[in-house]
């Protein structure tokens, strides 16, 4: 799969734009305003010219109608939604109702992210307590230290060792497993 393009230029949410995620009351009726190929999960995997079409539709909206969209919109759209460089749109993109555990494992394993998804996926009760997240998570180099080292605990005894030989991660993150193994009375 084709890696999405990054939506816009901002880095940041607009002033203007800070608590906008917190005002906003979406609607089921607000789907209206969307082509049915943005809301309804019409099919299972996306060509690269279906992805793109729905790409530049996204492209043309503003900030609010994405925020909308993200909480929405069918797989495909959270996907290119949640690359969005405007921090505030992931942020929407993780409190859509429609998000399964799939999709956070997915999005647990993705290294382009904005670092607060990673956080917000890790003190998600629901989320955090299933297991493959919770690996995807610590083998994720992009996720904080300090919650990749808060999961190692929870790992099984096979996959801390497979930490401890993991190069794309931090050393720490290593130490950390070795230790645990070590606790645990295993070599």
């Amino acid at each position: 799969m084709a890696e999405e393009p990054i939506l816009d230029n901002q880095e940041q949410p607009l002033p203007e734009e800070e608590g906008l995620l917190d005002k906003m009351v979406v609607k089921e009726e607000d789907a209206a305003q969307f082509s049915p190929d943005l809301i309804r999960d019409l099919q299972e995997n996306y060509t690269d010219g279906q992805r793109q079409n729905l790409y530049q539709k996204i492209l043309k909206m503003s900030v609010p109608q994405k925020i909308r969209l993200a909480m929405l919109g069918n797989r495909e759209a959270r996907n290119i939604l949640i690359l969005d460089r405007n921090t505030i749109i992931p942020a929407a993109v993780m409190r859509s109702p429609r998000l399964t555990n799939n999709d956070i494992l997915m999005y647990s394993q993705q290294k382009n992210l904005p670092e607060d998804i990673y956080k917000y996926i890790a003190h998600n009760k629901k989320w955090i307590k299933d297991y493959p997240i919770k690996l995807a998570l610590v083998n994720n180099p992009k996720t904080p230290l300090s919650i990749a080292i808060r999961l190692l605990e929870h790992l099984h005894d096979n996959d801390l060792k497979a930490v401890r030989r993991n190069k794309n991660i931090s050393s720490i993150l290593n130490r950390g497993a070795v230790q645990i193994l070590t606790k645990r009375g295993v070599s």
